[in-house]
């Protein structure tokens, strides 16, 4: 029985532990929002759930005019029928005193053949960025994000999926 307390204790620490280091890990004042389109052949985007290639759109805002720009140093899904490789860094550059959005991209591929019709809608992609700021400070962060639905310029107005 005692030992069952310790085992508790131990969790509930480690929890706790994980809350904590999760909230003081997250950027002030920026946002960010996934959407994805597939590609069923090169240079053509369809709405067509069967195709296997495709492209997730990233698009961040700020709040403040002091941040330079967001570096997505990593994408990784969090399903494995969906394979993101990330072939270089993606930069999400901010005009100088504008709060614009900014938008890049990044081709996936379906990996899974079992998988005949996917409809990416609420997947989940993890991200491992950076958020640099015009005096040199950087603040590094890893968030979830699902994928808001299929990309088109309606977006712009949507609201903030990833906001602190």
């Amino acid at each position: 029985m005692m030992y069952l307390y310790i085992v508790l204790l131990i969790a509930i620490v480690f929890l706790i532990f994980r809350i904590f280091a999760s909230k003081s890990n997250k950027p002030d004042n920026v946002s960010m929002k996934v959407y994805y389109r597939f590609q069923e052949h090169p240079g053509q985007y369809s709405g067509s759930l069967s195709a296997k290639h495709g492209a997730l759109v990233f698009r961040g805002e700020r709040d403040r005019d002091d941040i330079n720009n967001i570096v997505v140093k990593d994408i990784r899904s969090t399903d494995a029928k969906i394979e993101i490789k990330l072939q270089q860094v993606l930069v999400l550059p901010f005009k100088h005193n504008e709060n614009v959005t900014s938008e890049v991209s990044v081709r996936f591929r379906v990996a899974s053949a079992k998988a005949r019709r996917v409809d990416l809608t609420n997947y989940k992609v993890r991200i491992n960025a950076v958020v640099s700021y015009k005096n040199g400070d950087k603040k590094a962060f890893s968030t979830t994000l699902p994928m808001m639905g299929v990309y088109t310029n309606e977006h712009a107005s949507a609201p903030n999926q990833f906001k602190s």
